[in-house]
């Protein structure tokens, strides 16, 4: 039986609908707000969706899609090229990597293997940038930026547990909150 176009495209968008959620989660956090404080704690939102589709779905996240939202976050953000691109492809590599120990375990562990991931790369992300601009950077902003990104995480997650249960569900992975 052959499938029609509307079944090709569908198949087609739901296979780009984690690259395509985090792209729009990411242009979102990128609108200039312009509160107290607003400067520091913006969350990385980036680290954020490659942690959990590298964790929870990688056969519709892989290392391209990873590497194509750290372009766009490159693209948005005041930081040197290919310094996101960097982070998220370390990101992606240690979410797949743990995403055995982590699959089916409650919440609060993939939450602490973010945290703890995310602070390597933030730590990386902030040697880095100090390297290219020949000046210690302050490590307090890098550090609010850490803590922003690690409230963020259940906020986030559940919307892209939200999206894989509703239209990404099939026999082969379905996260469930433990």
């Amino acid at each position: 039986m052959e499938e029609t176009f509307s079944e090709i495209l569908e198949t087609r968008l739901k296979r780009l609908l984690p690259f395509l959620v985090s792209v729009f989660l990411l242009l979102v956090f990128y609108v200039p707000v312009h509160l107290p404080l607003s400067r520091y704690l913006r969350p990385d939102i980036g680290m954020i969706c490659v942690y959990f589709w590298a964790l929870y779905r990688q056969d519709l996240f892989g290392p391209f899609s990873a590497f194509l939202l750290g372009v766009a976050a490159d693209s948005l953000s005041a930081v040197p090229i290919g310094l996101n691109i960097f982070v998220f492809m370390f990101i992606f590599v240690a979410g797949s990597t743990s995403s055995s120990y982590v699959n089916m375990k409650p919440f609060a562990v993939s939450w602490a293997g973010f945290a703890v991931v995310s602070f390597l790369a933030f730590v990386v992300k902030w040697l880095l940038a100090s390297v290219f601009y020949s000046k210690f950077l302050v490590f307090g902003s890098v550090f609010a930026g850490y803590l922003s990104t690690i409230c963020f995480y259940p906020l986030i997650a559940r919307l892209n547990i939200f999206i894989q249960n509703r239209y990404l569900a099939n026999e082969e992975v379905v996260y469930e909150q433990g």
